[in-house]
């Protein structure tokens, strides 16, 4: 019999939907179909659910190797033009050919100077605007971003040769041909400082809409946050979402778009506002253009920081000020890619602009660990995630310097007018170690919500008596800042069989019965790594296996009453200690395996 064949249930992250993580065992268990028609199918459920809160904050790598974001078109009836928009002085007619083929197409016509369709009103923040357009007996459209200040995004097109005219206060502003013959896809981006009203003017010239008569052909309109307009999403009455849902598992891979696992992380705060945008950095002896190149997003997202003709000096950018508490661990992170510099970084007053943390971006080594605890990661294309930690030495207000650094790690050195890096996904946040990016678009933090995934099972999916339970994990950070738990329990922290990382680097399975513990083996391990991990639990006979040996047994306690054990969760019994890591994997058999079978399970 294979050893698949005796387990009671088994997590492999590969089925889920926001707010479950579906196990494949029991056999009966699977999603609904795409029907909702379940007859004939053993819907014996036992699956986590999965809670991160009401907020849209995580990302993750996905099996591209690309940063993945939530995604949501704010506007509504994004492609039905007479219904949520307003219209002042036009008319819409729909059935037009459209740019992919079809007769979704909408013909915009004016009857007034300035006549428009607009949608909103819409809060303050940085947000990409596009539709797609044809000429019709207007050559020109015009984007807007209409708010209650003077400085208003927007940017005119001309949809006759394909260029982007006339534009004031904007980030960005991108015209691209799509689809059919003389379709475009027209993209504004804007950082705004109040609410406002997105808007769409037909207009005859560049800079000109005065004239009371003309049309224009419009489809597929989309307002979203972030800096670049990403794939279409289409909405109806409520507003189209894609990407890291809310309450998603998250399946995470390396930069090579391998080893997903599921992704377990604590809450954390992103402190950095606008965390995409420079326009709010000072700049010293440096220049910068937004959406300059390939972020590891995989869209042309990303900031490039030129140094100047300045010799013999330091050549960087500054964002601040943010509060930092004496005595608290945070850490800064930040992507970035040379172009022709390596980068370094430092904080003042609190960590000293003399002593930054320097990155290698051609090898992907730490230069210099400065006043921090630094480290470097691959993302993939020339990126790296460069992060620091430090302690705050008091309660201070301070600044963050990104410094170009020379091939030797100098962060003087002689500009030279084009040389510099590309900058994408800044991060501020308080903690031991840095987690997976938090975008923020907008000023102020922005919170990521624990990844919770509890309740699994009921009494009749584990044994009282013997089992074993058995992961395939790793830590997210080493040693680990508090207990983490995965446990098969009542609901209370007096009934379970765990395994536990602790905080003393020590690598524990145990059993607890009415309170008492009948067996708690712990042993050394680097779970910064992959590790294969069993816990066998029988009256008088428990055992302990790591990587493919057994690490340690005890031959003395009891196991359960029965209908005691009802509930597997990534918690301590009666929830808190939740589980900070990845999850390649989670079996529990409900027989004491053999020796040889958990040596077979665990071996890597």
């Amino acid at each position: 019999m294979a050893l698949i064949d005796k387990a009671s249930l088994l997590m492999v992250p590969s089925t889920y939907e926001a707010g479950t993580l579906y196990n494949v065992l029991p056999s009966g268990n699977r999603a609904p179909d795409s029907t909702d028609q379940n007859s004939g199918y053993d819907q014996t459920r036992a699956d986590f659910t999965f809670d991160r809160g009401s907020n849209a904050a995580a990302t993750r790598v996905n099996s591209d190797g690309l940063i993945e974001k939530y995604r949501e078109n704010l506007l509504l009836h994004s492609n039905q033009f007479d219904t949520t928009w307003t219209n002042s002085n036009t008319t819409e007619t729909s059935g037009q050919e459209g740019y992919d083929g079809g007769t979704d197409a909408w013909k915009l016509t004016k009857s007034a100077s300035s006549g428009r369709l607009q949608q909103g009103t819409f809060n303050a923040g940085v947000y990409s605007f596009s539709v797609y357009f044809k000429a019709d007996t207007n050559n020109w459209v015009q984007l807007y971003l209409d708010t209650t200040t003077p400085n208003d995004p927007y940017a005119f097109f001309d949809l006759q040769n394909g260029l982007v005219g006339t534009t004031s206060d904007n980030i960005d502003a991108k015209i691209e041909a799509v689809g059919e013959t003389g379709w475009y896809r027209c993209s504004v981006v804007g950082s705004i400082t109040t609410t406002f009203v997105a808007m769409i003017f037909p207009a005859e010239a560049d800079n000109d809409k005065s004239a009371t008569t003309g049309s224009i052909l419009i489809q597929s309109a989309q307002l979203e946050s972030g800096m670049v307009s990403t794939d279409y999403l289409d909405s109806g009455a409520t507003t189209a979402k894609a990407g890291v849902l809310i309450d998603l598992p998250r399946i995470n891979y390396d930069a090579n778009g391998e080893n997903g696992a599921l992704l377990l992380e604590p809450s954390r705060t992103n402190l950095l506002d606008y965390s995409e945008f420079l326009g709010n950095w000072t700049n010293t002896r440096t220049t910068d253009e937004p959406n300059a190149t390939i972020s590891p997003e995989g869209v042309v997202n990303a900031s490039v920081v030129i140094d100047d003709l300045t010799a013999s000096s330091s050549h960087f950018i500054r964002a601040g000020a943010y509060s930092l508490t004496s005595g608290v661990d945070y850490t800064f992170s930040i992507f970035s890619k040379s172009n022709g510099r390596n980068i370094g970084f430092n904080f003042d007053p609190t960590v000293g602009a003399s002593s930054p943390a320097i990155f290698d971006l051609t090898n992907g080594v730490v230069l210099a660990q400065g006043n921090f605890s630094a480290d470097i990661e691959p993302y993939g294309n020339g990126w790296y995630r460069c992060y620091g930690t430090f302690t705050a030495a008091s309660t201070v207000t301070s600044f963050i310097y990104i410094r170009g650094a020379d091939s030797l790690g100098n962060a003087a050195y002689d500009g030279d007018g084009t040389s510099g890096f590309y900058v994408y996904g800044a991060q501020l946040e308080q903690g031991s170690y840095p987690t997976s990016y938090i975008p923020n678009h907008s000023g102020g933090s922005v919170t990521r919500g624990a990844d919770l995934a509890t309740g699994a099972g009921d009494a009749t999916t584990f044994n009282d008596s013997e089992g074993v339970l058995y992961a395939e994990i790793n830590a997210l950070k080493y040693p680990v800042d508090v207990n983490n738990w995965l446990s098969i329990t009542d609901g209370t922290n007096a009934n379970s069989v765990a395994i536990q990382f602790e905080t003393n680097s020590t690598l524990s399975g145990r059993i607890e019965v009415g309170g008492v513990n009948q067996a708690f083996i712990t042993t050394s391990v680097d779970y910064s790594n992959f590790i294969k991990v069993a816990f066998k639990y029988k009256e008088n006979d428990f055992a302990w296996w790591v990587n493919g040996v057994e690490v340690g047994t005890d031959s003395s306690g009891i196991t359960f009453p029965s209908n005691t054990l009802n509930s597997l969760q990534f918690a301590y019994g009666s929830g808190g200690n939740n589980w900070a890591g990845n999850v390649k994997q989670v079996l529990v058999f409900n027989e004491a395996l053999s020796d040889a079978d958990l040596a077979t399970l665990t071996t890597l």
